[in-house]
């Protein structure tokens, strides 16, 4: 049974172009030891697919390896993040991706040679402290570059992109929940956005303007809470009170409106891209968890 852990090797491979696992100093062999609720032999399938818990057990350890304890969340983490690779797999079968052996063979002999050159015997050293045999890595290291060669072949077929999402919203910054919900409740009764925004928002850069942050995309925003919640509202929709690092916030979306992209926000709209498919795949599939 294959093992699904080709986000890890994502992370080490340097954009799947040749990084390779040093060895760390700090890096300890011993994992803590994992506190769980009893999983059943087989966590999900997908598509008649099985993913069995041995498959979960070593995604625990490699993709949390300083979690001491298995709680729902990680727990749904994992078999997510396994039935997602069960899926890339299957995808980029029916797509005629593949990973040729002596594509395998370069990549291994990069990331091994990286790893002697920065520490001599570091090589072995890594595979050691991570749980892995030459054979698991090698099994791996052929799975992160066939999810980035169907990455590209995906976002290939699917076309350039050339816009992105914006979205236009304001906000009133307080200092309490207490102070935040009184607000609402006085927006609520009708009482002036612009005007509650002048007299009591602690955001100085908008509060004279109604608390109009403008159209932003994601990543422009410091308060990543913010921008989430503004781009999950409908146009004239307010929720609240979200609380981030600068205090407690309403917030109304005003609008949206695609927006050329810029070379900084290329990268972040191609993983939209990837992600909007991955999950029309996944809705397409058929996914039994245990």
């Amino acid at each position: 049974m294959r093992r699904f852990l080709f986000p890890l090797l994502i992370v080490l491979l340097t954009a799947c172009g040749g990084g390779a696992p040093v060895s760390d100093a700090t890096t300890s062999p011993t994992r803590p030891a994992v506190t769980s609720t009893p999983l059943p032999p087989l966590v999900a399938r997908v598509n008649g697919v099985d993913i069995p818990r041995e498959a979960f057990d070593q995604a625990v350890v490699r993709l949390f390896p300083n979690s001491a304890n298995r709680d729902a969340a990680l727990t749904d983490a994992v078999v997510n993040t396994l039935i997602e690779q069960v899926i890339l797999v299957q995808a980029a079968a029916e797509m005629g991706v593949v990973v040729s052996d002596a594509d395998l063979d370069a990549e291994m002999d990069a990331m091994r040679a990286q790893s002697e050159q920065a520490n001599p015997g570091g090589w072995q050293t890594w595979l050691d402290a991570n749980g892995y045999t030459e054979a698991d890595l090698r099994e791996d290291v052929r799975g992160s570059l066939l999810v980035a060669r169907l990455r590209a072949t995906v976002l290939a077929e699917t076309g350039d992109v050339q816009m992105i999402q914006a979205v236009r919203a304001r906000h009133i910054l307080l200092e309490t929940q207490a102070e935040a919900d009184d607000i609402k409740t006085r927006l609520q009764s009708g009482e002036s956005f612009d005007v509650l925004a002048a007299q009591f928002s602690r955001d100085v850069s908008t509060k004279d303007n109604g608390g109009d942050l403008g159209f932003f995309v994601r990543d422009d925003l410091t308060t990543p809470e913010l921008a989430e919640l503004a781009f999950a509202l409908a146009p004239g929709q307010m929720a609240g009170p979200i609380q981030t690092l600068l205090g407690w916030h309403i917030v109304e979306t005003l609008a949206f409106e695609e927006r050329p992209l810029t070379d900084e926000s290329l990268a972040r709209a191609q993983e939209q891209q990837f992600t909007a498919w991955l999950n029309e795949r996944k809705a397409q599939a058929t996914i039994e968890r245990f």
